[in-house]
């Protein structure tokens, strides 16, 4: 069985979806969905549900894919160690993360750090915070950036937290960009732009308004934080994102940055995590090393 089959398989676990998977890995839809009836004629056994919502791995998909990821973590770890015993700086370092931070902290580490390695690559997700932790725990990426995870979880090693503030960004036109600050009532009565309910940024709103007992519509819905703040530019829309997510588009001005009433209620965290017990190469180690040391304030 060739390792390309491995991650064939794994992309439609992850993904959910042969078509999604199948992008993920570069190739179509056809040859994947052939291999993955290959698996299951060599396991004798159905590894995917296949229902409206997708792909989803059955119990014995489950104990396949388990296998699987730690098959390629022994080979990538193997990999690593010839790299490391022949003195040569290649290797790929594999992440998962929430959009928001990978412009304003992620990506310019990963600049530096490629500056000084050319050799080393990297694999990014970006996706929610959930699907982030269970990558995570799952052994799917050497380590994961997200919100909030449950300070309990016994398999995450929380290797940096800091302090994340949840801010309201309007465009310099809007009616509130000459306010500092705002109650959650007030910005409730304006059409907003949000994350949908897949987001933590979402589920925390979600929270506090019902909490509050305030109506919460959001005007337009989206999964991705880009095309939110294009909608806020046209300052017809309000939003509520990570402090980090609009940080550099305050400073430009392109955005303005207003406080939310209740600053104590309006924080969450932002957690560097791995998975507890996961040995990482070298690279790895001295990309979340470095990651540590960058973290915002």
């Amino acid at each position: 069985m060739q390792i390309a089959t491995y991650r064939y398989f794994l992309a439609v676990a992850e993904t959910g979806s042969i078509r999604r998977g199948a992008e993920q890995a570069h190739i179509s839809p056809s040859a994947i969905s052939r291999q993955i009836q290959l698996l299951e004629h060599a396991f004798q056994a159905p590894l995917f549900e296949r229902n409206q919502t997708g792909m989803v791995l059955t119990e014995e998909g489950r104990i396949v894919a388990e296998q699987m990821r730690s098959s390629l973590r022994d080979m990538e770890l193997a990999r690593a160690r010839i790299d490391e015993l022949h003195g040569l700086v290649r290797g790929c370092v594999s992440f998962a993360s929430i959009e928001g931070v990978m412009a304003a902290w992620l990506l310019p580490a990963i600049s530096q750090f490629r500056a000084e390695h050319p050799g080393i690559t990297f694999q990014a997700q970006v996706t929610g915070s959930e699907h982030v932790l269970r990558l995570v725990q799952g052994g799917a990426v050497d380590f994961g950036v997200a919100l909030a995870p449950d300070e309990h979880e016994p398999d995450l090693q929380i290797v940096r937290r800091f302090v994340t503030r949840y801010v309201v960004a309007v465009a310099p036109i809007h009616e509130l960009a000459k306010h500092r600050s705002i109650t959650l009532r007030t910005l409730l009565l304006l059409p907003l732009a949000l994350l949908d309910s897949r987001f933590e940024t979402r589920r925390w709103l979600n929270h506090v308004a019902m909490r509050q007992h305030l109506p919460l519509q959001a005007a337009i819905d989206l999964d991705h934080i880009e095309s939110i703040k294009r909608a806020v530019r046209g300052g017809a829309v309000a939003t509520v994102l990570p402090d980090y997510a609009v940080s550099a588009d305050a400073a430009s001005g392109d955005l303005v940055m207003i406080e939310l009433e209740g600053a104590s209620a309006a924080r969450t965290a932002t957690v560097l995590c791995t998975r507890k017990g996961r040995v990482q190469t070298r690279a790895a180690q001295a990309v979340i090393d470095l990651l540590a040391r960058s973290a915002p304030a």
